[in-house]
């Protein structure tokens, strides 16, 4: 992990700020976008266009760039295809606090891939009902992939974006609920939103070359995940 707690508690208390435009607290989350919510988990958002101007600017765009540096060496690891690189312009990094008694539900993530950055307690993320348990249909060059790339972040898991474009299935995690705060910094890497994926918009049997932009699929994904009080 790149992050110190020293660094998690600098940037909490600029993210978690009434004033900062990357922070909504009255938004929850339902993270697959059926319905069930995470209550009472607390985060907020650290991406350039929330940076500009901001008082802390120089700060928080260079811890940004910290995360997305680590990114770029896990992206070279799992050898993403030079059109959907990640871009630090699209990444975003997320910095958690879930109070005493607060999980979430099991989900995966909507980016290429998530690494972790900071946390106090890593068994309390469980990925896959088993602590980084890979699934039994990721075999060969994939697994591969995946293994480099975990020698680089061993917390490092596949988002729905990076199973669209043949990273391997989209890894389920979850927190577990403790008695206790558990606090955490992870970094989203996202493709170009101009990147066009690879498919057609009206299935795998059609086979035309009509297909979404990276930002038309995330416009699509998010407005399933969100929920405003």
């Amino acid at each position: 992990m790149i992050f110190s707690r020293d660094i998690y508690d600098k940037i909490a208390s600029l993210a978690f700020s009434n004033g900062y435009p990357g922070y909504r607290p009255h938004v929850t989350e339902l993270p697959n976008g059926d319905g069930k919510p995470d209550v009472g988990k607390k985060y907020s958002h650290i991406a350039l266009k929330y940076l500009l101007g901001h008082p802390y600017e120089d700060f928080l765009t260079a811890v940004l760039a910290s995360a997305h540096f680590e990114a770029c060496r896990v992206a070279e690891a799992l050898q993403v295809p030079a059109e959907y690189y990640p871009r630090v312009a699209d990444g975003t990094l997320r910095i958690l606090e879930y109070p005493a008694g607060v999980g979430s539900e099991e989900h995966t993530d909507f980016d290429l891939f998530t690494i972790l950055c900071y946390r106090e307690t890593v068994e309390d993320l469980v990925v896959e009902n088993g602590y980084f348990k890979e699934k039994l249909t990721v075999s060969g060059p994939v697994r591969d992939r995946r293994a480099e790339a975990r020698k680089i972040d061993p917390h490092m898991h596949i988002g729905e974006l990076g199973e669209l474009v043949g990273l391997g299935p989209a890894t389920p995690h979850r927190v577990v609920a403790r008695q206790y705060v558990q606090r955490s910094i992870v970094y989203f890497a996202m493709s170009d939103h101009a990147a066009r994926l690879p498919g057609c918009v009206h299935g795998d049997r059609c086979g035309c070359s009509v297909s979404q932009t990276v930002g038309e699929w995330l416009k699509e994904r998010m407005a399933r995940s969100r929920a405003y009080k």
